[in-house]
C-alpha cells in the first residue's frame, strides 16, 4: 500500500471549482478560505480515504506524475436521490435560534443538508451530497511517497491532526509510540483524533498498540522551580 501526499483541483464539468491543496488557485476561483491551510493531502491509497475515482486514479501514480481524471457519480458523490429530500418543521430550526432561507447550509441530527424551500411552517431541506449527480474533473499530482514505516506514521498524523511537527515517533515492531507536542493540548478533539489515527494506524500499519504520551506543566511555575534548584546547587 501506498502511502502519499497529493495536490490536487477538482472542479464539476462545467468549470466551476470547488476544492483545491493549492492556496494560488483557491484565491484565483474565489474560494480561499482563511481557517484553511493549504498544502498535501496526505492519503493511503486504496483505503477508501478518498473518493472511489480519485482511489482508483492514484493508484500506481509515480512521484512527479500529473493526470487529469474525470470522475462520474457512481464513483464520485453518487447519484441525487430524492429520498435525502426532507421537510422539517420550522420550528425546530427556531429553537436552535436560526431563520431559515433558501440556500442557507444547515445540520440537523448530524447530516449536512441545505435548505431549498420555506414555505407553511415548513422547510424542505436537501441532504444530498452539494455534489451529488455531478460529474467531476480533478487535476491531480503526487508530490511524495512515504519510503518508510515513520513516514507511513506521519502521513496518518497530518491526516488526524493536520501536521506532523513537534511529534516524537518511535517505532519498535509493531508498538507505535507518540509524543505529542504541547500545542496539540489546546484541541478540543484531541480526544477523536487520537482514536482516529489509532484506528488508522491498526488497520494500515498492522500495529497491536498506540501509545501516546503527554507533558503537562503548571503555566504559573513560569520556570521558578529550575531557578530555585539553580539556587542550591550554588
Amino acid at each position: 500500500m501506498d502511502f502519499i501526499k497529493i495536490n490536487y483541483t477538482g472542479r464539476v464539468k462545467d468549470g466551476r471549482v470547488f476544492d483545491t491543496t493549492l492556496e494560488e488557485t483557491a484565491k484565483k476561483e474565489g474560494i480561499d478560505r482563511k481557517d484553511r491551510v493549504y498544502k498535501p493531502l496526505s492519503i493511503a491509497v486504496g483505503e477508501g480515504q478518498v473518493i472511489p475515482g480519485l482511489d482508483e486514479a492514484l493508484a500506481g501514480m509515480k512521484v512527479g506524475e500529473k493526470k487529469s481524471v474525470t470522475v462520474e457519480p457512481d464513483k464520485g458523490y453518487g447519484q441525487k436521490s430524492a429520498s435525502m429530500i426532507k421537510l422539517v418543521p420550522v420550528k425546530v430550526f427556531r429553537q436552535e435560534g436560526m431563520n431559515p432561507m433558501p440556500g442557507m447550509p444547515v445540520e440537523i441530527d448530524g447530516r449536512h443538508g441545505r435548505v431549498q424551500t420555506v414555505s407553511g411552517g415548513r422547510v424542505r431541506v436537501d441532504f444530498n451530497h452539494e455534489l451529488a449527480g455531478k460529474t467531476l474533473v480533478f487535476d491531480l499530482e503526487v508530490v511524495e511517497k512515504a519510503k518508510s514505516d515513520e513516514d507511513k506514521v506521519k502521513c496518518l498524523i497530518e491526516r488526524n491532526f493536520e501536521s506532523a511537527e513537534g511529534f516524537d515517533v518511535r517505532l519498535d515492531g509493531k508498538k507505535l509510540t507518540l509524543t505529542l507536542p504541547k500545542k496539540a493540548f489546546h484541541d478540543r478533539n484531541l480526544i477523536v483524533r487520537k482514536a482516529s489515527l489509532s484506528a488508522e494506524a491498526f488497520k494500515n500499519l498492522d500495529l497491536q498498540v498506540v501509545t501516546y504520551e503527554e507533558t503537562w506543566e503548571n503555566p504559573k511555575s513560569d520556570g521558578k522551580d529550575e531557578k530555585k534548584e539553580e539556587k542550591k546547587k550554588k
